[in-house]
């Protein structure tokens, strides 16, 4: 009776879940029966894309920035500088009397995750948004010391407004890709002595080559040894802070910190020391007057004649500038040990600028055919019917899409095509582009060298679709996040990209079964896409080109009536990479870029 029982119940359950799944997947069709409904696909909508250079943009801010030099067979050599404002961590500090420094240390961790750890504390670590020609980071990474260049800090002279003088300090000061000449005609390093000079010695003038002529991205975790001032040196010492017989014996040293990998440079001291901890407490009393005072760090790039070099994602907010000193406190008798710590990057309240500079190849200017700002270029003579698509980060392309053409558009801005897909009264399963990469074009780059992510927005009202904000999924890799809306890139079995595909069926459906008659009032309109790089695909805020964008407006009656484009997403800023995508005029006709829509409707 109970094994009859548990079969009814087994049975009870498997109907109601059957039924539930199929219910899901077929969208309510079986209350009617599937006899009465089609399945279909289309891919017909007409669509038009076409590359834009993006000329000079907004970088001041930024949440990571690129630093070094990065080569790309495709592309070109983009070397990204860097300048940044310091803060305080507290407001006119008392540095005491007898001040000796032990040492200033500049540190700036590397993107990076835990391997291994050991018993005793000691870790590896995986990597993260390095670049380097024809380098795969998980495969080469034992070979990133040899990818170097010339690191230079020195003092920056130049001060970064938080707000814009030209307008009455009113909005935001913006700052752009081009400063570098301007900062760099401001650097100020040292004399020798500790002084401060225009175009002097610069900052990180430590003895280890690294750290300077032959810096590279060191993958290894960095260890700080325990030291005492005693007898007016300063030496390593064991737990007890007794002097260390053998002061060359690492494996008797004591660790006194274990840190990510990251940028480790010792800077001058003797600088440090008279412009810091022997300044006048009106130029330390607060933040205010320091950043007048001391307008920050410049980081400057060289390439070294014969060397590969490489690039490194940083969030400069994660960095800190310890000055590590003794002195005798007010009151005290006895001199201490202390660390005073200086911050940087925008978490900190400092104001930053990624300084990017490119030497675009022949084919890349080739496909640009200017950096105008209007889209009269020789590529797009028949706009949107390009064999290839050129995105690049940073100081690059980004591509513009419309679709449903703009035959016949009404007063309310829809195509005649439009108006015909909206009389079928489709159920809309599934809508995505999909984006093949021309993988002729990009041979001759490493897979780790193809960007993981493309972001694809409204470039009308510049924010996010309707598809990327209702797509909730997460992923441990956060690079990863919103796996439904898509734009991650697919690999073959060689590990090299072949395409992206986005989702956009809510916004499809909106489009094709919105009940508003006048589209006027209606928030579901059509409107110009923009598909660009993405660094990270949390980042949906939008920074200025210099020059803004003159684009023939498609949803006007009007001929010659433009759509002026002032901004574009940050997250693209952010990035050195680039891809080629096949266009709508490819040679290879399964590979051109189409509106793929899987539909139901009544048969």
């Amino acid at each position: 009776m109970m094994k009859t029982y548990f079969k009814i119940l087994f049975l009870f359950l498997a109907f109601i879940f059957i039924s539930c799944d199929k219910e899901f997947n077929t969208v309510g069709s079986d209350l009617i029966g599937d006899e009465h409904f089609v399945h279909d696909v289309d891919e017909t909508a007409t669509i038009k894309a076409y590359t834009v250079p993006t000329g000079e943009v907004q970088t001041n801010n930024l949440p990571t920035n690129p630093l070094g030099i990065y080569e790309n067979d495709v592309f070109g050599t983009t070397k990204a500088n860097f300048v940044t404002q310091l803060t305080l961590s507290t407001g006119n500090p008392d540095f005491g009397t007898n001040v000796q420094i032990e040492n200033v240390v500049l540190y700036i961790p590397l993107f990076s995750t835990v391997a291994t750890s050991s018993t005793d504390g000691s870790k590896t670590y995986t990597l993260d948004s390095i670049y380097a020609k024809n380098f795969i980071l998980d495969q080469h990474i034992d070979d990133l010391d040899d990818k170097k260049f010339k690191l230079s800090v020195y003092e920056n002279g130049y001060y970064l407004n938080t707000t814009d003088p030209n307008d009455d300090f009113l909005s935001n000061q913006k700052f752009y890709s081009d400063l570098d000449a301007t900062i760099n005609t401001w650097k100020k390093g040292h004399d020798g002595n500790g002084n401060s000079v225009a175009n002097g010695m610069r900052l990180n003038d430590s003895p280890n080559a690294s750290q300077n002529d032959q810096f590279y991205f060191n993958k290894n975790e960095i260890i700080v040894y325990k030291r005492k001032l005693i007898n007016g040196n300063y030496v390593y010492v064991d737990a007890n802070d007794v002097q260390l017989a053998d002061q060359n014996d690492v494996s008797v040293r004591v660790v006194k910190e274990r840190l990510a990998p990251g940028i480790y440079l010792e800077l001058n001291k003797e600088y440090f020391k008279k412009k810091i901890l022997q300044a006048s407490s009106a130029n330390i009393y607060n933040n205010n007057a320091f950043k007048e005072y001391f307008r920050g760090l410049y980081f400057q790039t060289e390439q070294i004649s014969g060397v590969d070099p490489a690039m490194a994602m940083l969030n400069f907010s994660n960095a800190k500038l310890n000055i590590d000193y003794t002195s005798i406190s007010t009151g005290a008798t006895d001199a201490s040990s202390k660390t005073f710590t200086i911050t940087m990057g925008i978490n900190a309240g400092a104001n930053t600028v990624s300084l990017q500079q490119n030497n675009f190849s022949s084919d890349y200017i080739t496909h640009l055919g200017s950096a105008s700002n209007d889209i009269s270029l020789p590529n797009n003579t028949v706009l949107g019917q390009n064999a290839n698509l050129y995105l690049k980060g940073g100081k690059g392309s980004v591509v513009y899409i419309d679709l449903f053409g703009n035959n016949n558009i009404d007063a309310y801005g829809r195509s005649a095509e439009l108006r015909q897909y909206r009389e079928k009264g489709w159920l809309i399963n599934d809508a995505y582009l999909t984006f093949f990469i021309d993988q002729n074009k990009m041979a001759a780059l490493e897979k780790s060298e193809e960007p993981l992510r493309l972001y694809l927005f409204d470039a009308t009202n510049q924010k996010a679709l309707i598809d990327y904000t209702f797509d909730t999924s997460t992923n441990t890799n956060v690079k990863k996040s919103k796996v439904v809306h898509g734009g991650i890139i697919e690999v073959d079995a060689n590990g090299k990209g072949t395409q992206y595909k986005i989702r956009i069926t809510n916004y499809i459906n909106n489009l094709f079964n919105s009940k508003e008659v006048d589209a006027s009032k209606d928030i579901n309109k059509n409107v110009r896409l923009g598909l660009c790089i993405s660094e990270t695909i949390a980042t949906t805020s939008n920074y200025y080109y210099k020059t803004s964008k003159n684009l023939p407006n498609f949803q006007s009656q009007t001929t010659g009536q433009v759509q002026e484009v002032k901004y574009f997403p940050a997250a693209s800023i952010m990035s050195p990479m680039g891809t080629v995508l096949h266009g709508t005029n490819a040679t290879d006709a399964a590979k051109r870029l189409k509106l793929v829509i899987n539909y139901t409707k009544p048969n």
